[in-house]
C-alpha cells in the first residue's frame, strides 16, 4: 500500500516472513545501534534518508545464511539478496570505491578522483552503466547483497532521486533507479511475501 507508515510496513514483512519463512526471519537482526547510523552519515558525508534510517533501527539487516546442503536460502530483497547490517554496508561502499582506484592505472589516477567529485556533483538518478571503468561514487551506499559481488545500493546525492534504489552488479549498475526509495522497496517486498502466502493457502 503506498504512502502506508513504516512501522506498519514493517509489521507487514516481518508477519509475513514469520508464517512463511520462518528461516529468514529467525535471521533478522536486532535494531541497529544509533551511533552506527551516525557513523554511516559521517562516512558518507549525507543524512541517511528517513526509510532507510527507520529501516536499519527496525532490524540491522540479516545474519548470514547457513542453509543444510542442496538448500537454496530464503532471501528478502529482490534479485536475490540479502539486506547487510550497517557494518556491512559501510565495509562493502569501502571495498567498491578502492575496487575503483585499482583497476585505473597510476597516471589516471588523478582524472579519476577529478571525474568521481564531478559525479559527486550529479543529482541522484544520474547514472553512468556503459562507462569502461567501474565506477563507484562515496555517495552511494550499499543496502543488500547477492553473495556474488552484485546487490543494491542507495543514492545520497542531493536531487529529486536522493534516497533511490539501484541495483548493481559486479562491473557496472543499472541506467536507471529500480525503487524510488527504501519505502517503495519494501513495500514491494511486503506485496511479494503476501502473494506468496496467499498461493501457499
Amino acid at each position: 500500500m503506498a504512502g502506508e507508515p513504516f512501522d506498519v510496513l514493517w509489521s507487514r514483512i516481518e508477519r509475513r516472513l514469520a508464517r512463511s519463512a520462518p528461516a529468514c526471519h529467525a535471521r533478522l537482526n536486532p535494531p541497529a545501534d544509533p551511533a552506527a547510523l551516525l557513523r554511516a552519515e559521517q562516512e558518507t558525508g549525507r543524512p541517511l534518508p528517513g526509510g532507510l534510517a527507520a529501516w536499519w533501527r527496525a532490524a540491522d539487516g540479516v545474519s548470514p545464511a547457513r542453509p543444510s546442503l542442496g538448500e537454496t536460502p530464503f532471501r528478502l530483497l529482490p534479485y536475490g539478496c540479502d539486506p547487510y547490517p550497517v557494518a556491512e554496508a559501510l565495509t562493502r561502499r569501502k571495498l567498491y570505491l578502492r575496487s575503483s582506484h585499482d583497476t585505473v592505472p597510476p597516471p589516471l589516477a588523478a582524472p579519476l578522483e577529478a571525474w568521481l567529485a564531478r559525479c559527486g556533483q550529479d543529482p541522484a538518478g544520474t547514472y553512468y552503466p556503459y562507462d569502461a571503468t567501474p565506477l563507484w561514487l562515496p555517495q552511494w551506499l550499499p543496502v543488500g547483497g547477492d553473495g556474488l559481488g552484485g546487490g543494491l545500493f542507495v543514492d545520497l546525492r542531493a536531487g529529486d532521486q536522493y534516497g533511490c534504489v539501484v541495483r548493481h552488479g559486479t562491473t557496472s549498475h543499472g541506467p536507471n533507479p529500480s525503487w524510488p526509495n527504501i519505502e517503495t522497496l519494501l513495500a514491494h517486498v511486503a506485496d511479494t511475501l503476501e502473494d506468496l502466502d496467499r498461493d501457499g493457502d
